[in-house]
């Protein structure tokens, strides 16, 4: 049985496609940037075996699916001269047979995630990041019905989340599903609570009414952190965040056979692990026989595995502090970068601060939140002072928290009422 292909890219390599992602990753990614063109060796017809392209474990792809690569004739200039196309003109609810993406060398996932032993393998990161480009082969019309969904996988249809593409009336629109481990929440105590008729996998469309006329930009970060209900998935459309959610973690640790879902189950179940993309068309999302021969074009695919992103935040927007002061707050912190921060701030009774070198910027991400943390030394006023500031970012649901404090004994703790905090 043919396996495969495992690809890890040089660092120079990854330079350039850490631009593409739009987003810094530390060193040790291991990534893979796919154009379906000649000359990375692609040539028209079916995907199966071609670069690694196939079912689990280099099964053969089911030619019932309706895909191909092919010429792009459909006036796309950002896809080159080749793309890949799918349709939901054949549907089932298989896994092992249905399109996988060539693997990377390193799986991304928690340090006890389950890999299958035969499926990913590799030095285990703890960051996940996919990007593709999606379009219509008939941009002047709608295809009825048509839709295409893809995961992170580790190569078996152990599937840790999910992108629906679809095309509506209103437009080609995005789907989203995580899952919710809502209380009473699942434990190794009693890991039955966590797969109870309040928790569900829940679908959000996180973009819809979208142009038919050109392609558009789907990227999926992922952040795998040990325990449950803690991984943050963030889903980008044409460059925008749409969407911060969780993994499918908590339906692995308390709802598959060897975990909580199954009656009277005292066991808990682990993650997975991913190192590929898998495309499918369930016959859950419906099938479009009128699809064949047209559906969807993918291109410009890159994924990558890494141990930690870089983050970056920036707010510059006004907070009333614990007094009713009021304070005008900007800074930009860069975790990589200690050079690339900065932060000030002015109140309503003329104090300022500002800051003159900051020696750490650091990230901290839980299921609810993202918090900022910069340690410097800066002025406040004409005195120098050290200085630690801290924002926490709720995502929209609640106003961001601002907590700046001084070496002098000056302190300011104070919420978001205009502007903007950004943590990403």
């Amino acid at each position: 049985m043919r396996k495969r292909l495992y690809v890890r890219t040089v660092l120079s390599t990854f330079a350039s496609l850490a631009l593409v992602l739009s987003s810094s990753t530390v060193a040790n990614a291991d990534s893979l940037a796919i154009h379906f063109e000649t000359s990375e060796g692609y040539t028209t017809g079916s995907i199966d075996g071609q670069n690694g392209w196939a079912g689990t474990l280099g099964s053969p792809i089911n030619p019932a699916i309706d895909q191909a690569v092919v010429t792009n004739t459909y006036g796309y200039s950002s896809f080159g001269g080749q793309s890949w196309r799918i349709s939901n003109a054949y549907t089932d609810g298989a896994f092992g047979d249905w399109p996988f993406s060539p693997s990377l060398v390193n799986e991304a996932g928690e340090t006890a995630a389950q890999n299958g032993v035969v499926y990913s393998g590799g030095t285990r990161q703890n960051h996940f990041e996919a990007q593709w480009d999606f379009a219509s082969t008939l941009p002047g019309s709608l295809q009825s019905g048509l839709q295409i969904s893809t995961s992170p996988d580790r190569g078996d249809g152990a599937r840790m989340s999910f992108i629906r593409m679809k095309d509506l009336a209103t437009g080609l629109s995005v789907e989203f599903v995580d899952y919710q481990d809502r209380a009473p929440y699942g434990s190794l105590s009693n890991p039955s609570a966590g797969c109870g008729p309040e928790d569900d996998f829940v679908l959000t469309t996180v973009a819809s009414g979208l142009s038919r006329t050109r392609p558009h930009t789907i990227k999926l970060s992922m952040d795998f952190v040990d325990g449950p209900r803690n991984d943050r998935v963030k889903v980008y459309v044409d460059g925008t965040l749409r969407q911060v959610g969780g993994s499918w973690e908590d339906y692995y640790r308390w709802c598959t056979e060897s975990g909580g879902g199954v009656p009277n189950s005292s066991t808990a179940d682990q993650s997975r692990t991913v190192d590929s993309m898998i495309f499918q068309a369930r016959t859950s999302g419906g099938t479009a026989p009128l699809t064949l021969n047209h559906g969807f074009l993918i291109d410009n695919l890159t994924y990558l595995s890494s141990q930690g992103q870089c983050h970056k935040g920036d707010g510059d927007g006004d907070f009333e502090d614990q007094n009713g002061h009021h304070h005008h707050g900007h800074f930009h912190g860069n975790s990589c970068d200690n050079q690339d921060n900065d932060a000030s701030d002015d109140d309503d009774q003329g104090r300022h601060f500002q800051s003159s070198s900051v020696d750490s910027s650091t990230f901290a991400i839980d299921s609810s939140s993202e918090t900022l943390t910069m340690v410097g030394t800066g002025f406040d006023g004409a005195l120098p002072v050290a200085f630690t500031l801290v924002v926490i970012d709720y995502g929209g649901v609640a106003p961001a928290v601002y907590d700046l404090t001084l070496s002098d004994g000056r302190t300011i703790l104070g919420t978001l009422v205009s502007g903007t905090v950004s943590l990403d």
